[in-house]
């Protein structure tokens, strides 16, 4: 007797998600704004392996992140880790194909990322970033550029309004905070004036020293540099109201040196919707000298959150805008010509799928589709050369010919 096959539960990993249709395309759709964006810009498309070897990411994130590293041993014995972020990978590259690259470089790359934390709202441990980025200009017109193409990537993809928060890792530096001070400093929107305190106390400083500290720091003054970057965003066209200097901002990564910047919708409470920086000294571990870059990353997932907060996607559907219907198997060929010519004007078409299958039962087919339109070709129309176009919203009916057809999808489908 044969054993009885097991089978296997379908399910998926916590802070993995799998994208169905309709998120799948409010995935695509912002990613297709944003490269628009990106390209218009000036920016060229790159991709990176999803393994790098261990070393090549460790040392750069600062302890707390990399524990949240996937890092293991593969087949061959070698110590590999799954890609953290964007930047890193970034950094390699630009030392690795240096002579081969203009400069200064700028690349965008869409891309998931992996990230061993504990999940929750717009937290997953596998997730999409969208980044630009710009490696052999210290300039601060490229800081300026990063910040305006941030603003203006949120407006292409359906925030009516976005806060972009700035600042410069050196004011740290120069009110004598360390790296893991700046860690503290950087749970502030989480913990409070109070919690930070508390933890700049545990990491050495006397109470009073503390609070002097968090003081002067929230009300310190933009440094040199950073004013000459904001002052250059206005001149790029950025919106008024839009830039906000943040003493306060840190940005926990260890690897940033000079400008900051994160970016907030007053409409999402879950956190920043992307953030980025100058990360001057990054590419010094490859390559034994300092190579200036900076960039932005747009965080998808949380990006999508955010925008289905503000309605962005209604009206969009994962669906053909029409079905074409042969009644029967010999309207194939022409239910074929018709949906190939409306396809080649734009529209999208699906072909049912069961042409003995009479007209209700294809038309009912054709709703649970999420279509628009049925295109019904029975003998009549085929002789004739003409489409019965059936509007499945308002159960209206007429007999076209195929150049009205095509011109009246074209002008009704989005």
């Amino acid at each position: 007797m044969a054993e009885k096959e097991q089978r296997i539960q379908p399910r998926t990993l916590k802070g993995f998600n799998d994208y169905l249709p309709e998120q799948a395309l409010r995935r695509q759709v912002v990613q297709e704004r944003l490269r628009h964006v990106f390209e218009r810009w000036g920016y060229q498309p790159l991709e990176t392996p999803t393994l790098e070897y261990a070393d090549v990411l460790l040392g750069r994130y600062g302890a707390e992140a990399e524990k949240l590293i996937y890092r293991f041993t593969d087949n061959g014995g070698r110590d590999v880790a799954l890609r953290y972020d964007q930047t890193v990978p970034f950094a390699r590259v630009v030392a690795q194909y240096g002579e081969k690259l203009a400069r200064p470089f700028r690349r965008y790359q869409f891309q998931r990322v992996w990230r061993g934390e504990n999940t929750g709202r717009g937290r997953e441990r596998e997730f999409t970033q969208c980044d630009v980025d710009v490696a052999g200009a210290a300039s601060p017109v490229v800081d300026a550029e990063t910040l305006v193409i941030a603003a203006e990537g949120y407006r292409a993809i359906g925030f009516p309004r976005v806060q972009v928060l700035v600042n410069d890792r050196t004011l740290f530096d120069d009110l004598g905070i360390s790296k893991e001070e700046v860690i503290s400093i950087d749970k502030l929107d989480k913990i409070g004036a109070e919690g930070v305190i508390r933890e700049l106390v545990e990491r050495g400083r006397e109470e009073a020293a503390a609070t002097d500290l968090l003081s002067r720091l929230q009300s310190a003054e933009p440094p040199a540099r950073l004013k000459d970057v904001l002052a250059m965003a206005e001149d790029f066209g950025m919106p008024e109201g839009v830039l906000q200097f943040e003493p306060t901002l840190a940005r926990g990564l260890e690897y940033y040196t000079s400008t900051i910047l994160e970016v907030r919708s007053p409409d999402y409470t879950a956190g920043s919707i992307g953030g980025g920086g100058r990360y001057d000294a990054l590419i010094r571990r490859f390559t034994g000298r300092d190579v200036p870059a900076v960039g932005f990353s747009f965080g998808l997932e949380r990006v999508i959150e955010a925008l289905e907060a503000v309605g962005a996607f209604s009206g969009m559907r994962a669906a053909p805008a029409a079905v074409a219907i042969a009644l029967g198997r010999a309207q194939l060929r022409w239910a074929g010509d018709v949906a190939a010519r409306l396809r080649a004007a734009g529209v999208s078409v699906a072909m049912a799928t069961d042409p003995d299958g009479g007209a209700g039962k294809q038309l009912g087919a054709a709703g649970k589709l999420g279509a628009r339109y049925a295109l019904l070709v029975g003998e009549s129309e085929a002789a004739a050369q003409q489409v019965a176009l059936k509007d499945l919203e308002s159960g209206q009916q007429e007999t076209l010919g195929l150049d009205e057809v095509v011109q009246r999808l074209t002008a009704t489908v989005p």
